[in-house]
């Protein structure tokens, strides 16, 4: 199955087929051209359990793309917080450089989140429980 394959299962949520797929031997961290791991995409979605069903597989939370972006800056650039959540319960390091800058920077500069969501966002991200 190919990564494309595979975002189409992510945007639908389709939690069977994509354990089936892993049941089969696909890696829990397949990437496409731009180094974008299964975790990061299913991060832009902010599915929760898909998110949990790759991380139980191995899939490296951590690792970043060509642009510098990881599971955890891409569910805090949409505004996931419940993703953000079981990233940083799994270790999820909260350093990263999204396009060559802080995450607070890039969050403010391009997410297009309210402020207040920002805040909260990076609040998280700091340790400050919601």
């Amino acid at each position: 199955m190919t990564n494309e394959e595979v975002h189409r299962l992510i945007k639908k949520g389709d939690l069977v087929s994509l354990r089936y797929e892993l049941d089969g031997g696909m890696s829990p961290d397949l990437s496409n051209q731009f180094s974008w791991t299964l975790l990061m995409l299913t991060a832009l979605e902010g599915n929760t359990a898909i998110g949990e069903l790759l991380i139980s597989r191995g899939a490296a939370i951590d690792k970043a793309n060509d642009f510098g972006e990881t599971a955890l800056s891409l569910a805090a650039h949409g505004g996931h917080t419940q993703f953000m959540k079981v990233l940083l319960a799994h270790g999820a390091a909260t350093h990263c450089r999204p396009h060559g800058t802080t995450l607070e920077d890039w969050m403010r500069a391009a997410s297009g989140l309210p402020q207040d969501k920002i805040r909260e966002i990076l609040d998280l991200i700091n340790g400050d429980p919601l």
